[in-house]
């Protein structure tokens, strides 16, 4: 990759090797292998990758990684802004499994100023000088200039991070402890007696991982204001998922697996209700197609739910009180078909009612559009 540097680094690593009377193993990587990738962190699954066929083939123990007290403050750092949450002290562990960190304890400089007094010769990859790199702009740029303000700088980024380390193990044995409590299947939880925010958001997370749910902090607060709603009884969709809100109880299941007479709605996005696939999306009042779609004003939360006795909406345009039941009739719908037609409701109102491919699908006059609406809901029902 570096041509006669990375030469040279090979003989000096076997001449070394050769000094101390010990095996060396050295694997080659084709010139252009990392084109248009991330060199250095191609670079870095590569050789671990490495590492980890000798070790399965039992020729070594131990991993021994030079990493530094430095790699340590970079790390932190790094992760830090990339939003890796509070386990970035873990990032680089003095063990773990059969990797060791021996150095980890002590800065470059304090390892240079041994190889010195030693007559320890090592060699120096160029590519960290330059910046191009996020890591290098961290050594090289951001970490000198916070050093200009505190010269313990690095010393107190790693304490800061130990301690957020630390206060979040006690957290998290205070959730497993309580999810024990909670859990009773995999896929079904009972949080009642969880009073705590942070411990619930924790717990919430816990949950999603074990049933391969991605985490995001957008859906966390989409369960969060589910949990807190009074209504007792709410479904949000999570990809091919969906986590069923009972009172005190949440449970996750398929979408195909649901039972359900309604689901409650929050934002944009692709439903499955009565075996039907329900997509939402806000756009702008001008972008509408009557006959493709159903329009109505954006309002969220909605309903979507089969139909119930009484059920009756104000059509459009002259608002007359019409019953769904009427409705259905004069279409002709067949009785086994009525209780699979979705009906769009908000605020305890029926907004719309799907009625393809029996007739036109009605809308509510208080919930269609005017000229003066900005957006609107598209409800498109295949």
């Amino acid at each position: 990759m570096r041509g006669e540097e990375s030469i040279g680094d090979e003989m000096f690593a076997r001449e070394t090797a050769k000094n101390y009377n010990i095996d060396i193993y050295v694997k080659h990587i084709e010139k252009g292998s990392y084109n248009n990738k991330n060199t250095q962190l191609e670079a870095r699954k590569d050789r671990y990758l490495f590492f980890k066929e000798l070790y399965n083939k039992k020729i070594y123990d131990y991993l021994l990684i030079a990493h530094n007290k430095d790699d340590l403050t970079e790390t932190i750092i790094y992760r830090m802004i990339k939003g890796s949450g509070t386990n970035i002290y873990k990032a680089l562990s003095k063990k773990r499994k059969y990797v060791l960190r021996p150095i980890l304890n002590f800065y470059r400089k304090d390892i240079e100023e041994y190889a010195k007094e030693n007559s320890l010769s090592h060699r120096e990859d160029s590519s960290n000088k330059t910046n191009k790199y996020s890591r290098n702009k961290l050594r090289n740029v951001i970490i000198p200039m916070l050093e200009e303000i505190n010269l313990q700088a690095k010393n107190n980024i790693i304490k800061f991070a130990y301690r957020v380390y630390e206060e979040s193990n006690i957290l998290r044995k205070k959730v497993n402890k309580t999810y024990k409590k909670i859990e009773i299947s995999r896929n079904k939880i009972n949080i009642k007696n969880i009073k705590n925010k942070l411990v619930l958001k924790k717990i919430i997370i816990k949950f999603l991982f074990k049933n391969n749910i991605e985490i995001t902090e957008k859906r966390l607060l989409e369960i969060l204001k589910i949990i807190y709603s009074k209504k007792p009884n709410i479904i949000l969709r999570l990809d091919d998922y969906n986590l069923a809100k009972s009172y005190c109880l949440l449970e996750i299941v398929k979408t195909n697996d649901i039972n359900t007479d309604s689901i409650t709605v929050y934002n944009d996005g692709v439903y499955n209700f009565a075996g039907k696939t329900i997509n939402i999306k806000t756009v702008l009042n001008k972008d509408i197609d009557y006959k493709k779609n159903i329009y109505i004003k954006k309002t969220f939360p909605i309903v979507i739910r089969k139909r119930k006795e009484g059920d009756f909406l104000y059509s459009y345009p002259n608002g007359n009180k019409k019953y769904l039941r009427n409705i259905l009739i004069d279409l002709k719908v067949p009785s086994k078909e009525r209780d699979l037609i979705p009906i769009i409701e908000s605020e305890n109102e029926i907004a719309a009612i799907y009625l393809e491919p029996y007739g036109i699908n009605r809308v509510s006059k208080n919930y269609a559009l005017k000229n003066n609406d900005d957006y609107a809901l598209e409800i498109l029902i295949n």
